[in-house]
């Protein structure tokens, strides 16, 4: 049966107006963005196909176009889809702007929702007011950060720009694995370096990994020089 043709009290976008988008499962939330059908496939169907072809709502995140056509939606839905992912992402990331980043604990949450969906290795310079609170978030590189020569320099530019008093680095390592690698170690204390000689502190270097994250000024302090 149609959605349209279902009680208006059951219908995904009615409660979602009555109750809230938070009142929706995730199947009645994708298939709000859906929208429509196809003959015989309520668009509540094909959302709950989507998420099991994909692999649930992280895969989804993750998803391009291409992957999203793959599970057997058009070319404006998976692009409308890929939009709304992307827009989220924004969203949950643009809230932290402001936020203090003066623990390790502080730096993960703000800046772990930029790393969730990544399925490659990706650096991001964090620009810190005074008080280090979070001013933005640059992103350095994206790829393999290890096979990359990061140049140091290109980690400053934006926060002498901007006038920032410090930096926070970030990157991820998609193996799931958040141990820093000797190349984060040399980064990091070259950054430091860098960082005292151009007045901009570097407050700590996060490495994010499945659900785990490192903090190198807590673990590796001893082996790197800070200020």
């Amino acid at each position: 049966m149609p959605i349209r043709e279902w009680p208006e009290s059951t219908r995904p976008r009615e409660r979602l107006v009555a109750r809230g988008a938070s009142s929706l499962s995730d199947d009645e939330l994708l298939a709000v963005l859906i929208g429509s059908g196809t003959r015989g496939r309520s668009a509540l169907l094909i959302a709950n196909e989507v998420l099991r072809a994909i692999g649930g709502t992280r895969a989804l995140g993750q998803a391009d176009v291409s992957r999203l056509r793959e599970c057997g939606v058009g070319l404006a839905t998976a692009v409308r889809l890929a939009a709304a992912c992307e827009l989220g992402r924004r969203v949950i990331a643009a809230s932290a702007d402001g936020e203090r980043c003066d623990t390790a604990e502080l730096a993960a949450a703000a800046l772990a929702p930029h790393f969730a969906h990544l399925e490659r290795e990706s650096l991001v310079v964090a620009l810190l007011s005074r008080k280090h609170r979070l001013m933005a978030v640059v992103p350095v590189y994206v790829g393999n950060v290890a096979g990359t020569s990061v140049r140091i320099a290109e980690l400053f530019t934006e926060a002498v720009r901007r006038n920032a008093s410090g930096i926070l680095l970030a990157h991820n390592h998609p193996s799931g694995d958040p141990s820093p690698s000797a190349d984060d170690l040399r980064t990091t204390k070259d950054a430091a370096a860098a960082g005292r000689l151009l007045g901009i502190e570097v407050v700590d270097h996060v490495v994010f990994g499945a659900g785990r994250w490192v903090s190198l000024r807590r673990t590796a302090g001893d082996t790197i020089v800070w200020r």
